[in-house]
């Protein structure tokens, strides 16, 4: 190896080594990293903003008693979200940083005004990833954030461990910005959050807020959240327990799999809708019952819950459920025509709802 190649190799290690993505102890320990970020309405039109800053946890060899709290909630106010995330500065004496958010937290209030301000400034933040997480909050959000979950020490992490757990069972819709945003701008969709609420010692989820526009409308429980998550194809699983013809009797059921088709067409001046729903099961607990009856009474109860949610479609007059957006891309013309009185046009639409059950086995038996 000659000197101009070894002169070569020790430039590109040097500039390696300079570009490395690590970062010093100075810079890491200077940075108070926000997990979750809680906006209310505040004070002459303003904003109130409750930021959780994880908190490193102390060890009994360095003075900490091992019961401290490893978070702490941080409150300003501003004229704006700006004005508020700038006064962070003055309540803390580190820098506090946006970039590790997990959970943006809207209050039911500043929902129901609007939060088309409030998105204004997450669009520009650089810092924010598009994927975090949005929720409504039932209640006040400093509560949400006070509530300290018997099984992990920061309401943070708990808040996102309940949700991921919840959206895999299928009883929890699942937003983050990205889609908050996307489905606001787009002419014929609906923003769908979650709402979470909070006990003593525990969250509460379940419930689902529903947009027109910036501004929350309206929401709906736990059994139309799941004729939402039919209508809108997003059952992955789950556990479900109905009840059956006899006073007191049930049954439970696991959700293996489940795919809705969705189909509109314009005809005789008027929307159709039909929607298949093709579901496998498998029994969990039981009493003597027939398995035709049995798939008959699975398919009664998820059918009506689909039902319930199209009322409140029906009455608010806002298709959360996407048919407006379904027609628009399979009859643009029609869609330009009608879009306008389209809260008519759900009331008077003839809607076909079926659901085929298949159930695969009862708990370990096949």
């Amino acid at each position: 190896m000659n000197n101009k190649t070894r002169t070569s190799l020790a430039l590109l290690l040097v500039f390696a080594l300079a570009l490395s993505g690590c970062w010093s102890r100075r810079e890491m320990e200077s940075l108070a990293y926000i997990l979750v970020l809680g906006i209310d309405e505040g004070k002459n039109g303003g904003v109130t903003i409750h930021a959780q800053v994880g908190t490193p946890a102390q060890s009994k060899e360095s003075g900490g008693s091992g019961e401290e709290p490893a978070f702490n909630t941080l409150t300003t106010e501003g004229r704006n979200v700006t004005e508020a995330v700038a006064n962070l500065f003055l309540k803390s004496t580190k820098i506090p940083d946006l970039s590790h958010l997990q959970l943006l937290i809207f209050s039911q209030q500043l929902a129901s005004s609007g939060l088309q301000q409030v998105l204004d400034f997450l669009r520009r933040d650089y810092s924010l990833r598009e994927n975090v997480r949005v929720a409504v909050a039932e209640g006040k959000v400093e509560d949400i954030l006070k509530v300290e979950e018997q099984l992990s020490n920061q309401p943070a992490l708990a808040i996102i461990n309940q949700f991921l757990i919840n959206t895999r069972r299928s009883t929890v819709v699942e937003s983050d910005l990205k889609d908050l945003i996307s489905h606001i701008l787009e002419p014929d969709r609906q923003a769908i959050l979650p709402v979470i609420g909070a006990s003593e010692d525990r969250f509460t989820l379940g419930k689902s807020a529903i947009f027109d526009g910036y501004k929350m409308a309206a929401t709906i429980d736990k059994p139309k959240t799941l004729g939402l998550q039919l209508w809108r194809n997003k059952i992955r699983s789950g556990q479900v327990t109905i009840p059956m013809f006899s006073p007191g009797e049930v049954v439970t059921f696991l959700i293996i799999n489940s795919d809705t088709a969705l189909k509109v067409r314009w005809q005789n001046n008027k929307l159709h809708v039909r929607s298949d729903v093709k579901i496998s099961v498998d029994i969990h607990e039981m009493e003597d019952v027939e398995a035709g009856e049995l798939k008959k009474r699975i398919s009664h109860y998820l059918v009506n819950r689909m039902r319930e949610t199209l009322q409140v479609a029906q009455d608010e007059g806002i298709d959360f459920l996407g048919l407006s957006a379904l027609l628009r891309r399979q009859d643009p013309d029609t869609w330009r025509r009608e879009h306008k009185r389209w809260p008519e046009v759900l009331r008077q639409a003839e809607y076909d709802l079926r659901c085929v059950v298949h159930i695969r086995g009862q708990g370990p038996i096949r």
